[in-house]
């Protein structure tokens, strides 16, 4: 996996708002079952983190993490099916492996990788024993059904963190999945941009046309905003005709061009009302992180002042 695909699977991994969670029954049962089912004393949902595997769930081991290079599970998240350990003491990949040599003294390992409704690689399920074995097809197929159900929780979890109308974060979920674009852009020395976004005019539209057409505004505008997103960018509705952008990578000349073409899609819209068709506009105001900055708070205050100067200008476009 090329850096830039790691970078890429890990803010993945962060949407779902997982790692360092507490305990949650549900993820529980599952490993549970995992034990009972394939009858091994350890079973484990691991999510694979830039430098650490951490469980969200865990049966027999009495840790809650290790370091990623003693992971088993990353080598099974990155393939295409299930990976099966007859003797982790007999393959060289995993012999001086100190999950091996030491505790829990990992013999039998099987695992199947736990995607992204895109495929992207999160972590694993997975069934261990300290003494060599062998599985059965049909546990196999056992620990593929509960890695879908694993996957289906995580989907559902996701899900409650989006805006039911227009998709977007959550203010809360994209709060946080800003603060770590912060936490990244700092360690790897790289730019962060945000754009701040409000359609404008969206009351005058909701009092004359209703609220079924400010919605489908709203929905147009998050699907105008999307359309230029890159792979590891984020869109959240920060509430009512509010967005915010997280642009990770972009310098403020690279956010202005992108919020251009945003503003552009929103102005070419056309909603259709009992009286025809009616435009909207959208005002943009754009920030870049700098080092006094100590949360995405103050970022995106930035930007909000910008978006108003933008307003204050005459609506329709862009400020810095």
């Amino acid at each position: 996996m090329s850096r830039e695909d790691e970078e890429l699977r890990l803010r993945k991994l962060h949407q779902y708002n997982l790692l360092d969670t507490p305990k949650d029954d549900a993820f529980d049962r599952i490993t549970r079952l995992v034990s009972a089912l394939l009858d091994v004393p350890i079973a484990a949902i691991t999510l694979v983190d830039r430098d650490r595997q951490w469980f969200k769930s865990e049966q027999g081991l009495g840790i809650e993490e290790t370091p990623r290079s003693q992971s088993f599970c990353a080598h099974t998240m990155t393939g295409h099916g299930p990976m099966v350990i007859k003797d982790a003491s007999a393959d060289r990949r995993f012999v001086d492996n100190p999950l091996v040599t030491g505790h829990p003294g990992i013999r039998f390992y099987a695992g199947v990788p736990l995607r992204a409704a895109d495929g992207t690689p999160l972590g694993a399920l997975c069934a261990i024993d300290s003494s060599p074995r062998d599985i059965e097809p049909h546990q196999l197929k056992l620990l593929a059904d509960l890695a879908n159900l694993t996957m289906e929780q995580f989907e559902l979890r996701l899900l409650a963190s989006l805006d039911g109308l227009t998709g977007a974060m959550r203010r809360s979920s994209f709060m946080a999945t800003a603060a770590r674009d912060m936490v990244l852009a700092a360690q790897k020395g790289s730019p962060l941009s945000c754009l701040m976004i409000d359609a404008d005019n969206f009351k005058s539209l909701n009092d004359q046309f209703g609220h079924a057409v400010g919605d489908e505004a709203l929905v147009a505008i998050a699907k105008a905003i999307n359309d230029q997103l890159r792979r590891g960018d984020s869109l959240g509705r920060l509430g009512g005709e509010e967005f915010c952008v997280s642009l990770p990578g972009a310098e403020l000349s690279g956010a202005l061009a992108v919020a251009e073409r945003m503003r552009a899609a929103i102005a070419a819209i056309r909603l259709q009302t009992d009286t025809g068709e009616v435009g909207i506009t959208a005002s943009f105001g754009a920030a870049t992180l700098v080092s006094s900055d100590s949360s995405p708070s103050d970022l995106i205050h930035r930007a909000d002042v910008a978006l108003y100067e933008a307003k204050n200008s005459g609506r329709n476009r862009v400020a810095a």
